[in-house]
């Protein structure tokens, strides 16, 4: 039988793997037909790594369940030196309908529960194994490990340690983030890899991830973006976070992200965020130097024929986002608040709200910041009378003034 070779970049190339399996399986090649290798096990360089695809006539397509998937990337995640080909094994039993061996599920089985464990004594010991050496902003650990969970979980590291440079030190091999680059491999000959060819970790990654120890804005939103906590995050196109200044003085809050906002990935850019930015402008308020976020970061609706209408956020999705929104509090340390809306500023006053009793007056918030409680830019646009929208988008011009007036001193 000919036989395929596969050459993979480093030993937890999943996205490599992925690739190959799904194109060796497309053409009906069975696992005892293809060898995989590592590049870096070659001395001579990677050989020829074009599978064999004799059977071109006869290709098939395939679906996986998740679950299924998760197995095989939990598999590549271990030491097993067959594991790449128990992967591929398991995926075109699958794919065939035909029946994988008790003692080769098994090994699988048993694989992926010491990376579940080894997943969550990582992360849970992250800040006791990771320690700074004297001024330096890098960090340094050393880990005993059975399995390739320092590897798969290099973006949840990254994140938690807030984008800082950090290397650890793994049984006969390195890993380390130079703050650009993610390194791997011999700790005399450690080689790039990307974060997107490594296996998905073996739990979500916002699992054990302590916002509340996270410093960068940066690092925050990049973690958001993986966020599935609540049913929304699922049927949204993409997490918005916020945007703008880091440093920002002044900072507004919304309920949620809408159609456009959902499709375009940015805060406030549609109808409401377009007559925002007009009423910014008129209060002499530039967009730029403010901080715009949501209290949710999802966007909620139900599918009307083509459309998609605007659902309000419940409690459920609040508490989900809500360290999300805390820590672009924390960070940025904005003098004045913005609520805008009653969704936001029950959200961040911690009860409920009644806007025509809260607005247009300074509220002293427990971080010494000053709060102002306004309408939400959407409800101007859903007032059918011409003369009562222009009196209320007047007022909301003047709450935004109002705000601008609480701002301290910029610093020289």
């Amino acid at each position: 039988m000919p036989q395929s070779v596969v050459t993979l970049a480093h030993p937890a190339d999943f996205a490599q793997w992925r690739t190959a399996t799904r194109m060796l399986i497309s053409h009906n090649v069975q696992p005892d037909a293809i060898t995989w290798r590592i590049a870096s096990d070659e001395a001579d360089g990677p050989p020829d790594s074009a599978p064999h695809t004799a059977d071109a006539q006869n290709t098939r397509t395939f679906k996986i369940s998740r679950d299924t998937l998760r197995l095989a990337a939990n598999v590549i995640q271990s030491m097993l030196p067959d594991r790449f080909a128990l992967a591929y094994a398991l995926i075109h039993a699958h794919a065939t309908d035909t029946t994988l061996s008790a003692d080769a599920l098994a090994r699988m089985e048993e694989a992926a529960e010491t990376v579940r464990a080894e997943t969550r004594l990582l992360r849970q010991n992250l800040f006791s194994t990771m320690r700074h050496e004297g001024d330096s902003p890098q960090w340094h650990g050393t880990l005993d490990t059975q399995t390739h969970v320092p590897e798969s979980n290099a973006r949840f590291i990254t994140y938690q340690l807030s984008l800082a440079p950090w290397r650890l030190a793994l049984p006969g091999r390195e890993l380390r983030w130079t703050g650009k680059n993610l390194m791997a491999g011999p700790v005399d000959n450690t080689v790039p890899i990307t974060f997107a060819s490594l296996p998905p970790p073996a739990l979500p990654l916002v699992t054990d991830l302590d916002i509340g120890r996270i410093t960068s804005l940066r690092a925050v939103a990049l973690a958001a973006k993986t966020c599935l906590i609540c049913p929304m995050a699922r049927h949204a196109t993409q997490t918005v976070f916020g945007e703008g200044r880091t440093d920002a003085r002044m900072m507004f809050v919304g309920e949620q992200p809408g159609d456009r906002e959902d499709i375009a990935g940015r805060p406030f850019v549609g109808p409401a965020g377009q007559l925002f930015d007009r009423a910014l402008h008129e209060a002499a308020i530039a967009r730029d130097d403010a901080y715009v976020t949501n209290t949710v970061k999802h966007f909620k609706f139900r599918p009307r024929g083509t459309r998609r209408i605007h659902e309000k956020a419940g409690r459920e999705e609040m508490v989900a986002c809500a360290p999300w929104l805390a820590a672009e509090r924390r960070i940025i340390r904005p003098h004045v608040l913005v609520m805008l809306g009653a969704t936001a500023a029950s959200a961040l006053l911690g009860r409920a709200v009644t806007i025509g009793r809260e607005r247009s007056r300074p509220i002293s918030l427990e971080d010494g910041t000053t709060g102002i409680v306004t309408v939400h830019p959407s409800y101007l646009l859903r007032i059918p009378d011409e003369a009562s929208r222009a009196r209320e988008y007047a007022r909301f011009v003047d709450d935004l003034r109002l705000a601008a007036t609480h701002l301290q001193p910029a610093a020289p």
